[in-house]
């Protein structure tokens, strides 16, 4: 059995102010001798990902556990971003499609797709994907995919794979369990065993980031619903899309989606209950986070370590990742043992590496991508470390996959650390501290820019978590957004 396997992968947050370009998923100008960051094929695809617990990581190991031949096609993603720029998607699906055909005749096709893309010319990219995959394979060969749980899920990718089976959790510390369910239904439908049929409900509700985080009230009750269906006899599969909110489009918002063996009523029936669960609790989705003084002031004189979530500037949401909100007010209080995780700034990195570790050096940090999330901060520090930036992730999330920060100072800012990198990042594994020489679990204040998958890592090592309300554009208040294309009405945008 031969299973060919690819993505193009993006989560695009349509209100960010810089365009998702080629270079972002091919390579970065910043990792050493041109690395290949987020484009793989061939080859590259197995050494990169073997025995790793990622999407492809899983697919991997099923080709062998299920005894299928894994023919992969490209691996291509990028950082969260603003929209994928025209030539871009073109040139990825151009090559995704050429390597499809080049690859000879395929029983399946199991793909790892985000599910909240969104292109020039496409407010579907991963519809779009799918459709084109499915004619150059016909209606006799299945596609599976796997979904982030942030995905925005259309009518036309239901229509155009087998199934579509997403992440249960928030931090997605399961995305290698989830390749291997979406590879076993594929192996199944293949040898004739089952027939997927899926039914999909979409209330009109976007809840916040914050509110999916499966770890707490109400989402932990919803996937708990889901699983409890799953155990019924003729359900392959439910999965729970909670949406990526920042993505202006008309299919944002929760999907929920149950695939039974060929019974298309009990799908409907199911997928039903779990919608109106959802909807009755809709209220409960809603965050309220705490102001930035209130936060420091909190930090500052509870055991520690706490953990600040910088809300705003997320870059697995598409935060420009140098926000200096936190930063500031941090400065101002005169905080001690305090680190920030990370601010993306090549100036001022490279300022750093002029001064050499061990001197003092003062100059202008953050806030120089867009408007949104805060002016300069002039500060002084000494530069205590620089770094290639590469460090391999130990912790539960992406465990065994290389991050890259690109070239990296430590700058000591009379007892603030910040991470100047050149790099957009998000702080979910705790060897970023340690690549640099911090030990996180030594540090009072830790201000990290994430949402939820933080929380994966730093759970086990704070005392104390508070969700700052920062300026930007991965903020939990989505009625600050120019929504456009979002069907209306819509909660929490609407009063429903």
């Amino acid at each position: 059995m031969r299973i060919a396997t690819g993505t193009i992968s993006h989560e695009t947050n349509t209100f960010c102010a810089y365009p998702t370009t080629l270079d972002n998923f091919k390579y970065d100008r910043y990792a050493p001798h041109s690395v290949k960051t987020g484009y793989l094929s061939g080859k590259d695809f197995f050494d990169e990902f073997t025995g790793t617990k990622s999407v492809a990581g899983g697919f991997i190991e099923a080709s062998k556990s299920l005894g299928f031949e894994l023919v992969p096609t490209i691996w291509a993603n990028a950082t969260p971003g603003g929209v994928v720029a025209r030539d871009a998607f073109d040139y990825l699906l151009s090559a995704l499609l050429e390597s499809l055909r080049k690859g000879g005749k395929v029983d399946g096709v199991l793909l790892g797709l985000h599910g909240g893309g969104y292109s020039e010319v496409y407010n579907d990219l991963e519809g779009k994907v799918l459709e084109e995959v499915r004619n150059v394979v016909g209606n006799k060969v299945p596609i599976v995919t796997t979904l982030d749980l942030h995905a925005n899920v259309s009518q036309l990718m239901i229509e155009k794979a087998e199934a579509l089976v997403g992440y249960d959790t928030y931090p997605h510390v399961d995305m290698h369990e989830c390749a291997l369910t979406a590879a076993r239904i594929l192996v199944s439908t293949v040898k004739g065993q089952v027939k997927p049929t899926s039914a999909i409900e979409k209330p009109p509700l976007i809840p916040p980031l914050q509110g999916q985080f499966t770890g707490r009230y109400p989402m932990n009750k919803v996937i708990e619903l889901a699983h409890k269906i799953e155990q019924e006899k003729g359900v392959l599969n439910v999965t729970v899309s909670a949406s990526f909110p920042m993505t202006d489009s008309p299919d944002t918002g929760v999907s929920l989606i149950v695939t039974t063996d060929n019974n298309m009523k009990l799908a409907e029936e199911k997928a039903k209950q779990l919608s109106d669960f959802v909807w009755n609790h809709r209220k409960d989705f809603i965050a309220a986070p705490t102001p930035i003084d209130e936060a420091v002031k909190e930090a500052m004189t509870s055991p520690g370590p706490v953990v600040l979530a910088d809300l705003g500037d997320n870059p697995g949401g598409g935060g420009s990742t140098d926000g200096t909100a936190l930063l500031e007010a941090l400065m101002k209080a005169g905080a001690k043992q305090a680190v920030i995780a990370v601010i993306r700034d090549p100036e001022a990195v490279e300022k750093a590496i002029q001064a050499g570790v061990g001197n003092k050096v003062t100059m202008k940090i953050g806030g120089k991508t867009d408007k949104l999330h805060g002016e300069p901060v002039e500060a002084t520090g000494y530069v205590r470390l620089i770094s290639d930036g590469l460090f391999r992730n130990r912790g539960p999330m992406s465990t065994g996959v290389e991050s890259r920060m690109g070239r990296t100072a430590v700058l000591d800012c009379a007892g603030v650390e910040v991470i100047l990198t050149e790099l957009r990042l998000q702080p979910v594994d705790l060897q970023l501290y340690r690549s640099v020489g911090i030990e996180p679990s030594e540090r009072q204040t830790i201000v990290v820019k994430s949402n939820v998958h933080f929380r994966a890592a730093h759970s086990p090592i704070a005392k104390k978590i508070i969700e700052v309300d920062t300026p930007g554009v991965t903020g939990p208040n989505l009625k600050q957004y120019p929504y456009k294309k979002v069907k209306r009405p819509i909660f929490p945008l609407d009063d429903l």
